[in-house]
């Protein structure tokens, strides 16, 4: 860990910015969450609850600062995915060419407002998955880009020093099959980065992926300090029957969560824990009878993983959150299961969650699909995030209460120009 702090201070002395570091202030949809939803929509809804179910709770909210961000300028639809704590949100978009970009919007400061392209690997098209790239509070950007190998995805860094670096693939030490790659997580210090690293395109479902992290090492190079970056296949030993890997995010101490499936569709969290010689070891995330699928999707410091439980049909989506119930985090307790909101909510999953306990993500049901928010201090609250627009969701949350947001309709994003505007709201 103290090594991992040191390395910190040496990435941040290279990679924060001058111009973002501010005071602070209290297409159509498929992607991250595509898979799922595709699922939940096959199958008859249920209201069945697990046991010791817990009471819906507030379902209005008085919100601070809301930034209604839109898209590029001149583009036709955006997606954000996280916000670091200097209140520089991320996400992705399209140029009034119609290619898909990555972009930076600084909230507060003299760029506020500002969409930054972070360009592209060179490759005609970049893809997207919504929420798939994130921000560190050092300003290492992760994401993925098209490259200029037959337009394949590559994971991707990227600094205000650096630009855009590609993060390879497992192909590059010994795997030749997995020739693509997605960076989905980076922890706070900027230290790590996680994903997977798959055949052909990888996306959600499309082929065999494995998961990977990524470590950096600092290098003198023509009179500067330069970063570079090395892939790790993670740990999957025990789980031979499981072929699609997706690591989705890393906390400052190392903790990896991610989700596995194989060919009878069920999800499988599991959690990788740092081991000695930059190692991680592998657990299942306990589970509850009835609900044999788990999807976590992020950590805290604190070890605190929200995400969501599902039946074996899929049938319904339980928001939920598991914490370590020992000093060492060796052992989980089991998925605790957050209340819906009330208004027609028949599922909902859990994404961000900061280091204050606060939790942010998506319900939707029949007629309705708003972005909504939980805390870990209190297992029987929901409250919608009462972001304007027709239709809403959050991936993530910075420490200053401000969730990032997708949304869709109202008045300053119409169905008639865009499928989907950018926002951010913070909240009490």
């Amino acid at each position: 860990m103290k090594r991992i702090r040191i390395l910190a201070l040496i990435l941040c002395a290279c990679f924060v910015s001058a111009a973002w570091a501010q005071p602070q202030t209290v297409g159509p949809r498929m992607g991250k969450f595509a898979i799922h939803h595709r699922a939940v929509n096959s199958f008859s809804k249920t209201n069945a609850a697990p046991s010791n179910p817990l009471v819906a709770a507030q379902t209005a909210a008085h919100q601070g600062k809301v930034w209604e961000l839109g898209t590029y300028p001149g583009g036709t639809w955006a997606t954000i995915g996280d916000v670091n704590d200097f209140g520089v949100a991320v996400g992705q978009g399209d140029l009034p060419d119609g290619s898909t970009h990555n972009f930076a919007v600084p909230l507060l400061g003299p760029r506020a407002g500002e969409w930054i392209d972070l360009g592209t690997l060179g490759g005609t098209e970049s893809g997207w998955e919504e929420g798939l790239i994130t921000i560190s509070d050092t300003g290492v950007i992760v994401g993925h880009s098209a490259s200029t190998d037959q337009n394949r995805p590559h994971a991707i860094a990227w600094t205000e020093k650096s630009g855009i670096v590609d993060l390879g693939t497992l192909a590059d030490i010994g795997y030749p099959s997995y020739n693509s790659s997605y960076a989905s997580g980076v922890n706070r210090m900027g230290t790590l980065i996680v994903g997977w690293s798959g055949v052909e395109d990888s996306c959600l479902g499309c082929a065999p992926a494995l998961p990977v992290v990524w470590t950096p090492s600092v290098v003198w190079k023509n009179g500067r300090t330069v970063v570079t970056w090395t892939i790790h296949k993670l740990d999957t030993t025990g789980f031979d029957a499981i072929t699609n890997w997706y690591a989705w995010a890393v906390n400052d101490f190392g903790q990896i969560v991610g989700e596995g499936s194989g060919d009878n569709g069920a999800f499988v969290g599991v959690i990788w824990t740092p081991l000695k010689k930059g190692t991680w070891k592998i657990s299942i995330l306990p589970a509850v009878a009835g609900y044999p699928n788990s999807e976590p999707f992020n950590i805290n410091d604190r070890g605190e993983i929200s995400g969501d439980i599902e039946p074996a049909d899929f049938s319904v989506w339980f928001p939920a959150f598991w914490k370590p119930v020992d000093p060492s985090r060796n052992t989980y307790s089991d998925p605790i299961v957050l209340p819906m909101p009330q208004g027609g909510y028949t599922n909902c999953y859990t994404d961000g969650i900061n280091e204050l306990g606060d939790l942010t993500g998506e319900c939707w049901g029949d007629d309705v699909d708003q972005a909504v928010r939980w805390t870990t201090k209190n297992p029987t609250f929901s409250q919608l995030l009462g972001f304007p627009g027709d239709w809403s969701w959050s991936f993530r949350v910075n420490n200053n209460r401000i969730a990032v947001v997708t949304y869709g309709g109202g008045d300053k994003c119409s169905a008639d120009s865009y499928i989907s505007c950018g926002g951010a709201i913070q909240f009490h």
